[in-house]
């Protein structure tokens, strides 16, 4: 055997005894479904365009509110979900700078509603944007979009993506 068999004899014993003797148990990955779908929305006011196109899974459509002082959009997700993200499609062809000083808030009830991700904007047309909470309030029935000011709100698609618990 020469010098080099003789290294490389010694790096594969070294090799074999760092493999660990019990088996790494590798935990599957959490997997998010989108929870949003055809849930009932609100909005602050209508204009030509409804709440619940935000919920209808086509890009095509968007919400539209009036110019209204913190205009609004909401969706009741039925029950309580861990929330991982949510994304949201600025609507196409027209105004999508009109998404700026956006509040995403999220909670179990009403009056429990807490700040996930506060978006500066200007937004773009067709925009996708995605946001996970600051911090750990993630358990939540209602997502609420607010624009700080006097504006019209309008999105293509609103998408809740939750954790399987």
């Amino acid at each position: 055997m020469n010098s080099n068999t003789a290294t490389l004899s010694e790096m594969l014993k070294e090799l074999l005894r760092r493999i660990p003797k019990e088996p790494i148990v590798v935990k599957p990955r959490e997997v998010a479904s989108e929870v949003a779908y055809g849930k009932r929305t609100k909005q602050s006011s209508d204009y030509y365009f409804y709440a619940s196109a935000a919920v209808d899974g086509n890009l095509d459509t968007s919400t539209h509110t009036g110019l209204d002082t913190a205009p609004y959009w909401e969706v009741d997700l039925g029950k309580e979900y861990n929330i991982e993200r949510i994304e949201i499609f600025n609507r196409k062809g027209c105004c999508g700078e009109r998404l700026h000083d956006l509040d995403i808030t999220i909670g179990s009830a009403h009056n429990q509603m807490y700040l996930c991700a506060h978006y500066k904007g200007p937004g773009r047309n067709g925009e996708h944007l995605v946001f996970k909470c600051n911090d750990n309030t993630k358990y939540a029935r209602y997502v609420r979009l607010t624009i700080k000011g006097r504006e019209y709100l309008h999105v293509g698609e609103v998408k809740v993506y939750a954790l399987n618990d």
